[in-house]
């Protein structure tokens, strides 16, 4: 016989557990709440504490904070960008790490409320992840415009100068110029796309996670439960890489390059 466990599997939608102003308030956003109050509070400490000479504790921060800004520098290719954008990767980093990880704390998601799991690991909730990704796809934006100026930001998108340019220097210029303008209107939709994919690819790993842990508790409580939350730690911090990483990567798509800047 096998040591058994037994656990209901976590709906894909969140519980909601009432509403303020209208606005449902939901398990995970609960949890994602309590995440964010507990960030700042352990921030505005440490920030306290830093010294000119680091000690063992200082040293652990510095250290995690040089390693995300290192790997954000080598995926924008530029430091001097690398600093500007990495409060809101650092923040992905630390954020997304924090979410993940806190469903696999024994106790944590087992609070209930009128028979309903009062908190909700928060990127296991396609709200939570579609919200990051929409904001994420939306500073970008915003940078761009910036970064190119509102009609430059548009002809990236829209080439119909380059289809003008094009056939005034000939037929066949004219032809792959229309095909640079299809693929412009493409970039559109790819856009779109990459709010799909950040949060499906976020939502999806850990939504999947969760269930598979609750499968191995129901079938055997002994070793391959261990080695799969084991793995589900390592899972967690990659996925907060992964997607720190992503919008990093589409920020550094979104500005102009160095040769771009001294033209």
């Amino acid at each position: 016989m096998f040591w058994r466990l037994e656990r209901e599997i976590a709906s894909v939608g969140p519980e909601i557990h009432g509403t303020i102003f209208g606005v449902p308030i939901a398990n995970s956003f609960l949890l994602s709440v309590g995440i964010t109050m507990l960030l700042a509070i352990v921030a505005y400490f440490v920030i306290q504490k830093f010294k000119e000479r680091p000690d063992s504790t200082q040293n652990i921060f510095e250290y995690i904070y040089e390693s995300m800004l290192e790997l954000t520098t080598q995926i924008t290719g530029s430091e001097e960008r690398s600093k500007k954008i990495f409060p809101v990767i650092g923040a992905l980093f630390v954020y997304i790490g924090i979410a993940n990880l806190i469903g696999l704390i024994p106790g944590v998601t087992s609070f209930t409320y009128k028979g309903d799991a009062l908190f909700r690991t928060p990127t296991s909730d396609f709200n939570t992840t579609v919200g990051l990704a929409l904001a994420m796809i939306f500073l970008i934006q915003v940078i761009s415009i910036k970064e190119w100026g509102f009609w430059g930001y548009l002809g990236r998108f829209f080439k119909f100068k380059e289809v003008y340019q094009g056939f005034k220097q000939g037929v066949g210029a004219g032809c792959m110029a229309i095909v640079e303008f299809l693929v412009g209107l493409l970039d559109i939709i790819a856009e779109g796309a990459k709010v799909i994919s950040l949060s499906f690819r976020l939502f999806g790993n850990m939504f999947a996670g969760e269930v598979l842990a609750v499968l191995l508790l129901s079938a055997v409580a002994f070793v391959v439960p261990a080695l799969w939350l084991s793995l589900n730690l390592l899972f967690a911090v990659v996925q907060a890489i992964v997607f720190g990483s992503l919008v990093a990567a589409y920020y550094s798509l979104a500005v102009k390059d160095d040769a771009e800047i001294h033209n």
